[in-house]
């Protein structure tokens, strides 16, 4: 992707302001997270991006070996996506269905239908119908992913 583009998507989605400095690295603070990037081979903002990382505010590279803080990303959704995860399509108070995929088969909540109790990006913590207390205990805080769920009323 262009760079002029990829400053402009990231501005708009994030509501922020993306620096350039004289050497035409980009960066950003969205929050406590960074995210960097740079033109591939010039020093105009006319190149295509390379190099999209994001990492912590606290945390630093270390010069004197070959850890690099963070971690680096394939495209701009998902630098965007980093720093600002996409709100769930499940709110709490949805009635959802475990859908029948490899996954929910093997963790048994395949065709299992619950109530959405929290809503967190893209895995949301369900009570399944017929489930008793001691059970909810037992698997405290459990999330499921929400590509894994299917709406049955909302």
């Amino acid at each position: 992707m262009n760079c002029l583009k990829a400053i402009a998507k990231i501005e708009k989605a994030l509501g922020i302001k993306v620096e350039v400095n004289e050497r035409g690295n980009c960066w950003f603070q969205y929050e406590n997270q960074i995210g960097s990037f740079f033109p591939n081979g010039t020093n105009s903002l006319e190149g295509e991006i390379t190099c999209m990382r994001v990492r912590s505010v606290n945390d630093e590279d270390d010069p004197y070996t070959d850890y690099c803080a963070g971690y680096f990303v394939s495209n701009v959704t998902q630098l965007i996506h980093a720093c600002k995860p996409p709100e769930s399509k499940f709110k709490a108070g949805f009635l959802v269905r475990g859908k029948s995929n490899k996954r929910a088969t093997r963790q048994g909540y395949a065709g299992k239908v619950g109530l959405v109790t929290e809503a967190k990006s893209a895995y949301i913590h369900v009570r399944w119908v017929g489930e008793t207390d001691a059970e909810v205990r037992q698997r405290f805080n459990m999330s499921y992913p929400e590509r894994d769920l299917e709406l049955v009323s909302g």
